[in-house]
């Protein structure tokens, strides 16, 4: 433990003096390092710390927060009792005495960062580097990364429980630009998982590299994709990005408990086609969202989000629970660091397998696309309303893909959407992203397998 249990205790005894019923005290030390080679050579090595300490006072349904990287216990208790004045009554309880509370490690490191120097990381990325430009002469340039995190992370709150979790995370990225002298075209890969370096020997980098490549050269000449709407087959893994926006996001507890979500209120109700299942599940062994303990103490779950097509429950922290009739905290408290308030995000939420199989799914479509990647997109959680663009697409012609096209952008809302999936693969897969909203920037696995939606509305520039 970083901070003095004792210290803490005190803290969180001056945070309870104006009638707060629930303190906590969230400490962080993060340590990163980015490696990044771009132009055939090294283009950047750096490394950031990010240390300090956030206390939260709740009071029913209000809250107060703050923080300091002064870790000193004066500026520690100086910081409570400012934050104490937030309320005006008197103290109904004093903090209790600290027990640790032990908790699983779902993310078990084989390989520390620090086990490869700095050259063999370097002399990895160079080999995606090389396999990308033997790809094509109209490779311009390729940018290849790896991100490493060490995460040190303790909660103690007026529960009487203090826990710690070591968070270890590792991403490598490669972007090839292609140009044909008039043009350009980007495409990227970045596998990312709660791992240490072991990621790098068990990731193909080779075969990835060589896969980005050619997708950016087959892009050049790609033609525009038709517009209006269409059947749209979603390919797996990065795919599962629409359900996290359109339909994650609007069943987070922070739009449900201001009741700005199209979906608050329906548990028990039917807001999909029946061969519709989600999850959100922060027990997933290493996956890329996973934490062992969320942000405010308690334990990650997996959590049925909808169920045959039924809404069943949402994602909820500690003070959204409050708000929320009939909820308790499903471990969904998240936060970037320890400047965000913390509240609802999501972990690693995905659509589950469903019977049909991939080729089925492509097979049954006559005229469509197909959609295998996105580069980004967002989405009004209050209305449902979303835009996304594929980067990686195709057109389906007479149940066969047929030739790449142009990104094209997919319009509608969630809960239209979700009423329109009518066949779910067997090939759930998923990917790593970075999801920014009311607590910062945190780190999400999105997911889902092959799926059709029956029609969708495409903007492209090419005509019918």
């Amino acid at each position: 433990m970083r901070i003095n249990k004792n210290t803490a205790r005190e803290v969180l005894d001056t945070c309870l003096a104006t009638g707060g019923d629930y303190a906590e005290i969230y400490y962080q030390d993060s340590r990163t390092h980015s490696y990044t080679r771009r132009y055939r050579k090294v283009q950047n090595i750096s490394s950031a710390r990010t240390c300090g300490v956030g206390i939260r006072i709740l009071k029913g349904v209000k809250l107060v927060y703050g923080y300091t990287s002064d870790l000193s216990k004066n500026s520690l208790l100086k910081l409570a009792k400012e934050l104490s004045q937030g309320f005006d009554g008197d103290r109904i309880m004093s903090a209790p005495e600290l027990k640790k509370k032990s908790i699983k490690n779902l993310n078990k490191i084989k390989i520390p960062h620090a086990a490869w120097e700095t050259e063999k990381k370097i002399a990895y990325l160079e080999e995606g580097e090389k396999a990308c430009f033997e790809v094509s002469d109209q490779i311009q340039d390729v940018k290849t990364g790896l991100f490493e995190e060490d995460e040190h992370v303790e909660i103690y709150n007026t529960e009487g429980y203090m826990y710690q979790d070591d968070r270890v995370r590792t991403r490598i990225t490669i972007l090839a630009i292609a140009t044909d002298g008039k043009q350009f075209q980007v495409s990227f890969k970045g596998p990312g998982l709660s791992k240490g370096l072991e990621l790098l020997e068990e990731t193909d980098l080779v075969s990835i590299a060589k896969e980005t490549a050619h997708e950016a050269v087959e892009m050049l000449t790609a033609p525009e994709g038709p517009s209006g709407e269409m059947p749209i087959v979603l390919g797996n893994c990065f795919g599962g990005v629409l359900f996290h926006e359109a339909c994650g996001h609007p069943l987070e507890g922070s739009a449900i408990s201001k009741n700005t979500s199209p979906f608050a209120g329906k548990v028990g109700e039917k807001i999909a086609s029946d061969v519709v299942s989600a999850y959100d599940d922060g027990t997933i062994p290493n996956g890329w969202g996973t934490e062992s303990v969320d942000d405010e103490g308690h334990l990650p779950t997996k959590n049925t989000l909808i169920k045959d097509g039924v809404l069943t429950s949402y994602m909820v922290d500690r003070f959204t629970s409050r708000r929320i009739e009939d909820s308790v905290s499903t471990g969904s408290c998240r936060r970037e660091s320890y400047r965000y308030i913390p509240t609802t995000r999501m972990t690693n939420t995905y659509i589950g397998n469903g019977t049909s199989k991939p080729e089925d799914i492509i097979a049954s479509v006559k005229d469509g696309i197909y959609c295998k990647a996105f580069s980004g997109g967002q989405v009004d959680p209050s209305t449902d309303e979303f835009i996304f663009t594929s980067d990686v697409a195709y057109l389906i012609k007479d149940g066969k893909i047929d030739h790449m096209i142009k990104p094209v952008s997919l319009v509608g809302y969630g809960y239209e959407i979700l009423k329109r999936i009518t066949m779910v693969g067997n090939d759930l897969g998923r990917a790593p992203g970075v999801c920014g909203a009311e607590s910062g920037s945190c780190y999400v696995e999105v997911g889902q397998p092959t799926l059709l939606i029956s029609s969708m509305l495409v903007g492209g520039k090419g005509g019918n």
